[in-house]
């Protein structure tokens, strides 16, 4: 096998192995594991789920700071990656995902579940500590079930 090759599937595991502790990082609510997973400074662009604010660069420990406040709000959550396709080219690659995320929250206001379906699509760099995400890109193809339960967990993750 050559260097290449071996050098590919490394960084393919390697960069399966990022969104994957992407994934469980938020489910389990382990934000030393989450930031692991970025770069110093990132891009969140989940525009096409809330609009506003507009995605920039941010420091990545406000990253987890905010989500550590809709995920402390939740009761559960689970997301699945899957369908991997990586776009390597030296020290910067591109991750395209298909995922499925599930929130869970008894709001006694509809339904106690909140389901997302899309692609994300990350662009990381490699560091001297491993792949890092500098771009985190969702782009929702269907929701299902109670949206208002995410507004919700923002209020009961601020109240703790």
């Amino acid at each position: 096998m050559s260097e290449a090759l071996l050098q590919r599937l490394a960084d393919e595991s390697d960069l399966r192995d990022l969104i994957h502790r992407y994934a469980f990082g938020l489910d389990t609510k382990d934000w030393v594991l989450w930031r692991s997973v970025f770069a110093d400074e990132a891009t969140m662009d989940m525009s096409d789920y809330q609009p506003e604010p507009p995605p920039r660069p941010a420091p990545a420990d406000l990253i987890v700071k905010n989500a550590g406040v809709l995920f402390a709000g939740l009761e559960r959550s689970q997301h699945f990656m899957g369908s991997h396709r990586y776009e390597i080219d030296g020290d910067r690659a591109t991750i395209t995902a298909h995922m499925r995320a599930e929130h869970w929250l008894h709001t006694g206001q509809g339904g106690d579940r909140y389901t997302m379906f899309g692609t994300y699509t990350d662009d990381a760099i490699r560091t001297p500590d491993g792949w890092k995400l500098v771009g985190v890109k969702l782009v929702l193809l269907r929701e299902e079930g109670n949206r208002s339960l995410m507004r919700e967990a923002v209020r009961r993750g601020r109240s703790k």
